[in-house]
């Protein structure tokens, strides 16, 4: 577990089933009485710079190659019914955010076509980057971040963090054990055969 401004992070492979401790996101009560789902953004190959780049340097590439973004929805999170409605209303918005920050940044180049592009094109960066910037200054009770095959999940209390880390890291463990048990049967079932087909 790492701490990163102001949150308590816990990262994971993607593929893996998640488990949540019976402690509610927000406000640590234990056992709360609600499970909300939430949907979060995610990227599941190269960034926009790199076809950027590529397409500068003259690569014609075609675009279903790079990948693009992904929505991943977490259910069964566990939240009283007073938090929940906090929770929902803060990642609808910020998400509302990402994907319409940078339309106020069109407001100079539309409205005002003489400014110069020194201020416009500055102005829609900060316009875009802002959610970002708001969720860095502001981070979400519970947020998850998805890319190149982790997931990582934020949390503002350091004991939650810790009870999902003990959890999940400990179903990792099982896992791991169950596969490396799995393989050494299979190998013993493959030298059982090999010895019953050997000639005497």
């Amino acid at each position: 577990m790492k701490t990163i401004m102001g949150t308590f992070d816990v990262t994971l492979p993607d593929t893996q089933p998640i488990v949540f401790p019976p402690l509610c996101v927000v406000c640590e009560k234990e056992n709360p009485d609600g499970l909300i789902k939430l949907s979060f953004l995610g990227a599941k190959s190269e960034p926009v710079l790199q076809m950027a780049a590529d397409r500068a340097v003259g690569f014609d590439v075609d675009p279903k190659y790079y990948g693009g973004n992904t929505l991943n929805k977490i259910d069964g999170i566990p939240a009283c019914k007073g938090c929940s409605s906090r929770l929902k209303r803060y990642h609808w918005g910020l998400q509302f955010g990402y994907y319409t920050a940078w339309i106020p940044g069109l407001v100079p180049i539309v409205a005002f076509p003489h400014v110069s592009t020194i201020i416009t094109v500055p102005w829609m960066i900060l316009c875009a980057v802002s959610p970002g910037v708001y969720t860095l200054l502001r981070p979400p009770s519970f947020g998850a971040s998805f890319f190149q095959g982790k997931a990582n999940f934020e949390f503002k209390s350091q004991k939650v963090a810790e009870a999902f880390m003990h959890l999940n890291v400990e179903a990792i463990e099982k896992g791991k054990a169950e596969a490396e048990k799995v393989k050494l049967e299979k190998a013993a079932m493959e030298q059982s055969k090999s010895e019953e087909t050997a000639p005497q």
